[in-house]
């Protein structure tokens, strides 16, 4: 087979790839679908141990599933795509971005219909695909996961690409149960795609996953607009344990021609990524950190100073955005925020993030006394500069620690990551905010296990509790003079937040219960899912 065959665009017409299924999916059939795509802890370790998970056959493999669902890259195109990528803030900026253009009033008062694709949810699947700002429909969910799911069902027999390869990753790709389809968050990017091409939006803004030049998001050619927040050390085992390597993958979205924005970084990630632009002849405009006086009397809808850098980025995307697809002329000198963009970056909602959640808020308000002043401080930064940004946050929202106040740390992170090194950050402001108790958690949702949504097969569960007694000698280490009795280990999220409930109702009347929780998005995402607090 040549390798012009190889990549042939498969083509077939629609109504072939309709599901044979008397029932369509309901959005837990979808989701339990999509779940079991993720690749397992055995399978993973295997995959690492055959070599790295990020090459250059990623992207080929990515084209050759969307063809198989009916789609060519430059098919994308239409969606004038805005494609975003960093270590920290991502998320938050595509969110502002996504807001500033929905909120945008154009000449004719319709306003943008805008796409949105992020990771990882919080509380629902669907959550990863937004249209005007909120969650798709589970209907919609379902119905564009079982097209996509029957479109590659049905073109499995030319599932060409490596499919007698005796690469040592395909061989144990082929003993998954699915596959001949793609991976958890490969899959997600095609319903993504798919979704947002019916649902015929104006502008798609995409979030990468994880790097950049080798993320399943890259198979875009032609985005309007390219984005690069803050760089950290993270997915050091894909990325590379170097700032400079992971600057690589980060750039390697930046395309021929096209304008990229980039947060200001340390020097040896900066001359990365202007070496990277200079190469696609890509114009590149370096934000830097004081110019977030732009932002003085701007109010922003996310709390804390890296929010406002995140909005400096979103901003100069969708000012070009605009300029490029509109023809939008900006009368406002550079450095000042446009007025149309106020509405939008008051506006944003963003959960997770900076987010106070009192105890009234929740499913446990009937369970605890009328006054109970019970607040959890929610924030998924999983990264050593992130931590610092929240504890920041944190130290200036509770303000100074009275005999009233009790506070709680809840904390956990994924596997991989320096538990040590991350925990620096909390650790660091301990002797002004003065934590009472600390309570480090695994990132399993209930008692009983995870929920459709929120299961996680790619860690395996440890019922020692291993990784959160490594966390408590580290805390220990570096807060030697914590008692040792006020550390607490919960097997499971639920656990964590009935401790806290329970803790708040021993403290007696008048007692303030402040709990951080924080070092991993998936767990806060799971607190909300604990709560019972509903896709937002």
């Amino acid at each position: 087979m040549t390798i012009a065959q190889l990549f042939s665009p498969i083509r077939l017409p629609f109504r072939r790839l309709l599901s044979t299924s008397t029932m369509p999916f309901t959005y837990e059939e979808a989701v339990t679908k999509i779940v079991g795509l993720q690749t397992n802890a055995a399978v993973l370790d295997a995959l690492r141990k055959a070599g790295p998970r990020m090459n250059d056959k990623s992207l080929p493999e990515m084209r050759d599933y969307l063809r198989r669902i009916g789609y060519e890259s430059k098919d994308l195109d239409c969606m004038n795509i805005i494609h975003v990528t960093g270590t920290k803030g991502k998320g938050s900026t595509c969110a502002l971005t996504q807001s500033v253009l929905h909120n945008w009033t154009s000449p004719d008062g319709k306003p943008l219909k805008t796409g949105l694709f992020t990771s990882p949810h919080l509380v629902a699947m669907r959550e990863r695909i937004r249209i005007d700002g909120a969650p798709i429909s589970e209907d919609l969910f379902a119905k564009y996961t079982e097209d996509v799911w029957n479109r590659l069902e049905a073109t499995k027999d030319q599932a060409a690409y490596l499919q007698h390869s005796q690469d040592p990753k395909k061989i144990i790709k082929n003993q998954l149960p699915n596959p001949d389809k793609p991976a958890y968050f490969r899959f997600l990017t095609l319903v993504a795609f798919h979704a947002m091409m019916q649902e015929k939006v104006d502008v798609a803004i995409l979030e990468v996953g994880v790097g950049g030049e080798y993320d399943s998001t890259n198979i875009v050619e032609n985005p309007i607009v390219c984005g690069i927040t803050a760089l950290g050390l993270d997915h050091v085992t894909v990325l590379g344990n170097t700032i400079d390597s992971i600057a690589w993958h980060k750039a390697g979205i930046i395309k021929n021609k096209v304008p990229a924005i980039a947060f200001n970084q340390v020097p040896e990630a900066i001359e990365v990524i202007k070496q990277r632009a200079a190469e696609k002849e890509a114009p590149l405009q370096i934000i830097y950190p004081e110019n977030v006086t732009a932002l003085d009397n701007v109010e922003i809808g996310l709390h804390g100073v890296h929010q406002r850098y995140n909005a400096l980025v979103a901003v100069e995307l969708c000012k070009i955005w605009l300029e490029k697809c509109k023809g939008v002329k900006f009368d406002e000198p550079q450095g000042v925020v446009p007025a149309s963009f106020f509405k939008g970056l008051k506006e944003v909602k963003w959960p997770g993030r900076g987010q106070v959640m009192p105890v009234q808020d929740t499913k446990y308000a009937s369970e605890v006394q009328p006054d109970t002043d019970l607040k959890w401080y929610l924030d998924g930064a999983h990264t050593a500069e992130s931590l610092q940004v929240c504890a920041e946050w944190f130290k200036d929202t509770v303000k100074e620690k009275d005999d009233n106040t009790k506070r709680v740390l809840v904390f956990n992170c994924t596997h991989g990551r320096d538990g040590l090194r991350l925990l620096h950050s909390i650790s660091a402001i301990h002797k002004v905010v003065q934590f009472d108790h600390a309570v480090f958690s695994t990132n399993v949702t209930f008692k009983k296990g995870y929920t459709a949504d929120s299961a996680n097969f790619t860690v395996a569960i440890d019922e020692k509790l291993t990784l959160q007694h490594e966390l408590a000698d580290a805390w220990m280490k570096l807060v030697p003079e914590f008692p040792q009795d006020h550390i607490h280990y919960a097997a499971s999220v639920e656990e964590a937040v009935l401790w806290s409930v329970d803790f708040s109702q021993k403290a007696g009347l008048g007692q303030k219960t402040q709990v951080l929780s924080t070092g991993s998005l998936i767990m806060v995402g799971n607190t909300l899912t604990v709560m019972d607090i509903p896709p937002q």
